[in-house]
């Protein structure tokens, strides 16, 4: 069959209409005509498998990683980078009118990455010893013998690892802040085995200092970290606020901004090795105005508060949490988010409860696959 690829969708493929069905085809670019067949449908949706580009755009590359068309690590590598943000911003505009019924967009910025050598974190599958990512669409691992996302040290510690025991199944997590190391295999019996001989690392800012470690959570972007705080502290108050919550704070990312910016913060989070990590990165840094609750963040009450900082995984929010949010009296909510369809969702419900949607914007933390971060202050509409 032949077709013309009209835009990109959520997940890298390119969507193609013909007279009595929609197909998805990965491996295209928005504009191309372009041979395919059809090999399956799941749920009422038709997947296709490229066969030819017969009408190239003149965005096509040829994909730098030698691995990019069996593994399933990246998806977007047959792309300029600038198009890969040209399709990052149609995918949010799309699933915004769609779902939030939202339809104007024009006010929205994208925030670059250097698009390769960019990951801080980074985690490998790990099949009888082999390390690698799973194959496009399966659970077929493919053995890599280079990674363009990880640094050049990273990179070079992966290829040049002693070979791990045979039977060896689970995930190999690399943590890297630039100039040291630390990796671990987390089996999947549950045991893990220290790789390196340092366990945690420091991520140091100019008003705080982090430590965690390959199992904790953290912006996996280094080059996007400080800017994602400066977006943060921009939204502040240059006065001494009264209460802030950080709902799914991690190891406090954002929790210790806060702290400098209220007198009270609430800092929700219930995996327990980030409640470790939280813990001492307060005492770290001398931070006393933070109530640490292990409780899970889509259930828990919250108090009366002046801001609330979300960063859910891709999951998004649901209609309780933003409800509580709302009786909280919340005047400004800042919404970090990682998938444009549960942002959407979320966004309609916020919409709902009497906020207003200020600032919108596209964090790219992901170069070379479909994946972004967005960013979102929305504030309560004051009745007069």
């Amino acid at each position: 069959m032949i077709g013309i690829v009209q835009a990109i969708a959520k997940g890298g493929a390119g969507i193609i209409h013909l007279a009595d069905k929609t197909v998805f085809v990965p491996g295209v670019i928005s504009g191309e005509t372009v041979e395919f067949t059809i090999q399956e449908e799941q749920k009422g949706i038709w997947r296709g498998k490229l066969q030819r580009i017969l009408e190239p755009s003149p965005q096509r590359v040829e994909a730098p990683c030698r691995h990019y068309q069996e593994c399933g690590g990246c998806n977007l590598q047959h792309m300029t980078y600038p198009e890969q943000l040209r399709c990052k911003k149609d995918i949010l505009t799309a699933n915004l009118k769609k779902i939030a019924g939202i339809t104007s967009t024009e006010s929205m910025t994208v925030l670059p990455s250097p698009p390769f050598r960019y990951r801080n974190k980074i985690e490998f599958q790990v099949q009888n010893g082999a390390r690698g990512f799973f194959q496009k669409k399966s659970h077929q691992l493919v053995s890599i013998s280079q990674c363009l996302l990880l640094s050049d040290t990273a990179e070079r510690f992966l290829l040049e690892l002693p070979p791990l025991p045979i039977g060896s199944k689970g995930v190999l997590q690399i943590l890297d802040n630039g100039s040291d190391l630390a990796a671990r295999l987390q089996h999947s019996e549950g045991d893990a085995r220290w790789l390196t001989p340092r366990h945690s690392l420091f991520f140091d800012f100019p008003s705080h200092r982090y430590q965690t470690g390959p199992e904790h959570f953290i912006q996996a972007n280094i080059f996007q970290m400080q800017p994602m705080l400066e977006l943060l502290t921009k939204h502040l108050p240059a006065n001494l606020g009264n209460a802030a919550a950080d709902l799914f704070c991690g190891c406090g990312f954002f929790t210790l901004p806060l702290a400098q910016h209220f007198q009270h913060v609430l800092a929700l989070e219930n995996n327990p090795g980030n409640l470790v990590a939280l813990q001492a990165n307060l005492e770290s840094n001398q931070i006393t105005n933070v109530e640490v609750r292990p409780v899970d963040a889509l259930k828990a009450d919250l108090p009366f508060l002046d801001l609330v900082v979300l960063d859910p995984p891709r999951g998004g929010l649901s209609a309780a949490v933003i409800s509580r949010i709302a009786q909280a009296e919340v005047k400004k909510a800042i919404y970090f988010s990682c998938d444009s369809a549960t942002f959407a969702r979320d966004l309609r419900l916020f919409l709902k409860q009497g906020f207003d949607l200020r600032e919108l914007k596209i964090i790219d933390n992901f170069p070379q696959t479909d994946h972004f971060e967005i960013f979102s202050v929305l504030e309560k509409i004051q009745c007069v």
